[in-house]
């Protein structure tokens, strides 16, 4: 299994570096965090930007400057939770050699079936909610997962499913040597806050894509 947990998030700059598919980053919860967070996913919302290195606490705040409400944004929390996520941009910006990274933070997640991201590479960190299933290789039928079969028949045991922990950080690798993985079922019947992270012209390509597929329909 080509996977590694470490405790100190600085070393996550090395993964572009090494072979393994997962890295995680273990921390403990913020102080005081359920409580800001039950509070701010009360209404969905979703959040897509470009967040660059140098500017990334005054980015991340500009960007949630009309999602979070204006009484989250006086709160004492608000600002160790955008010095958190600031951090986390610069580091990835680190991990991906760029000066900029796309960022989405949501409450709402969609990924039932497990899957492997057509990325090189996708930060996730899950501060409100159960975080991400994935599926070590010796549990995991590649076979099934391409020939488009569900859930079932991709995991060859169920007891050995593992988890993603609330507030760590992971780095998944994608591609064809990308790790299986997908939103649990209780993301997926409840609210959750999920910040995701990828190279810095992932957004631009979709948007890209997007404005193309309109055209083709006209």
């Amino acid at each position: 299994m080509s996977f590694l947990k470490i405790d100190d998030i600085e070393k996550i700059s090395e993964f572009s570096k090494q072979d393994y598919q997962l890295i995680e980053i273990e921390r403990k919860n913020m102080n005081n965090s359920d409580s800001f967070f039950r509070e701010i996913m009360y209404e969905p919302f979703r959040v897509i930007g470009k967040i660059s290195k140098k500017n990334s606490s005054e980015d991340i705040k500009r960007i949630l400057r009309d999602i979070i409400p204006l009484s989250s944004q006086t709160n004492f929390f608000y600002k160790t939770w955008v010095s958190d996520m600031s951090e986390i941009c610069q580091i990835f910006c680190d991990t991906l050699n760029s000066k900029s990274v796309s960022f989405c933070l949501g409450t709402e997640r969609g990924c039932s079936r497990y899957h492997i991201d057509n990325v090189p590479m996708r930060l996730l960190v899950t501060y409100m909610g159960q975080g991400t299933e994935w599926l070590p290789n010796e549990i995991a039928n590649r076979a099934a997962f391409e020939e488009g079969l569900p859930n079932e028949k991709i995991v060859k045991d169920s007891s050995k499913i593992k988890s993603i922990k609330t507030f760590n950080v992971a780095i998944f690798r994608g591609g064809a040597a990308g790790l299986l993985h997908r939103t649990p079922d209780s993301a997926l019947k409840n609210p959750s806050i999920l910040l995701r992270l990828d190279h810095e012209s992932f957004w631009d390509n979709i948007l890209k894509q997007q404005d193309s597929d309109l055209a083709f329909q006209v």
